[in-house]
C-alpha cells in the first residue's frame, strides 16, 4: 500500500466530523494497539520502533504500508492477532480532546487484579467504586509505595487516530510509564486548549542516563506531544537523514 501524505488539519477536521455517526473503532474496542515491547517466552522485549497489533488484516496491511514492516501472526499466544513491527518511532496522530487520555492506578498479582483506582477513589470492584482508595496524593509517593510492593502502578491510556490515515479508526496505547503519568496533567491542559481533533505526535523516545555509580542506563518510553510542531519535528529529522 502506498503511504498517504499528511493531511492538513482542516481536512482532518472534516474527516473526523463526517465519521461521527459511523465510527470505526472506539475507546473500548480500538482497531489496533501500539506497544513499546513484544513478548518472548513470557517476558517483555524492547523493540526499536513502534509495534502495532490488530485482529484486522486490512488494518495491519495499511499500517505496514504507512510505516514499514510486514504484517505477521503474533507468537505471543493469540492466534487471531496480527502484529506489525514498524520502522517508525514517531507517528503523527489526531487526539479527540481531554477524553483521549486517562489514568488508572492498578495492582495485580498471581493473575488477579487487587486494586483499581484513579489515584483518589476506587474504580473496581463495583461494590467499592467511589470510595476513597487510600493512595498517596503525590505521584512520587505513589511510585515509592509501588516500588516497595505495597501500591498500584499507573496505566495510562491514549486513544488516537493516525493523522496519515484517520479513516482507519481509533487506535490505543496503554502504558505503565511513570514519566508519561507525570506528564498527563500538562497533556490534558494542552488538549483542552487545542481544537478537536488535536494534531500531535506519538514518539517512542530513547532515555539515556548514567547512575551515580557510573552505570550507563537506557530504555524506551512513549511520549505524547500536542501541536503542529510535534509533527514538524519529525519532518526535520527526515530532511536531516
Amino acid at each position: 500500500m502506498t503511504p498517504h501524505p499528511y493531511r492538513s488539519p482542516s481536512r482532518d477536521q472534516k474527516l473526523y466530523d463526517d465519521r461521527a455517526d459511523r465510527p470505526r473503532g472506539s475507546a473500548s474496542e480500538p482497531v489496533g494497539r501500539f506497544h513499546v515491547a513484544r513478548q518472548q517466552d513470557g517476558r517483555p522485549i524492547a523493540v526499536s520502533a513502534w509495534r502495532v497489533t490488530t485482529e484486522d488484516h486490512s488494518i495491519a496491511d495499511a499500517v505496514g504500508g504507512l510505516y514499514g514492516g510486514a504484517p505477521q501472526m503474533s507468537d505471543a499466544g493469540d492466534e487471531h492477532v496480527v502484529e506489525v513491527l514498524t520502522r517508525r518511532d514517531h507517528i503523527p496522530v489526531l487526539l479527540g480532546g481531554r477524553e483521549a487520555v486517562s489514568l488508572r492506578m492498578v495492582m495485580r498479582g498471581a493473575g488477579e487484579t487487587f486494586h483499581v483506582c484513579d489515584g483518589t477513589r476506587s474504580l473496581e470492584p463495583a461494590g467499592a467504586r467511589g470510595s476513597l482508595c487510600g493512595c498517596p496524593a503525590s505521584l512520587a509517593d505513589r511510585k515509592a509505595v509501588a516500588r516497595a510492593g505495597r501500591g498500584p502502578t499507573p496505566e495510562v491510556r491514549v486513544d488516537f487516530r493516525l493523522a496519515d490515515l484517520p479513516e482507519l479508526g481509533v487506535f490505543s496505547l496503554v502504558s505503565t510509564s511513570w514519566e508519561l503519568a507525570a506528564e498527563l496533567p500538562a497533556l490534558a491542559a494542552a488538549l483542552d486548549a487545542a481544537a478537536v481533533p488535536a494534531v500531535g505526535a506519538l514518539r517512542y523516545g530513547l532515555v539515556e542516563f548514567t547512575t551515580r555509580s557510573g552505570i550507563a542506563v537506557s530504555y524506551r518510553r512513549p511520549i505524547v506531544g500536542v501541536g503542529r510542531t510535534q509533527v514538524l519535528a519529525q519532518d526535520a529529522v527526515r530532511l536531516a537523514a
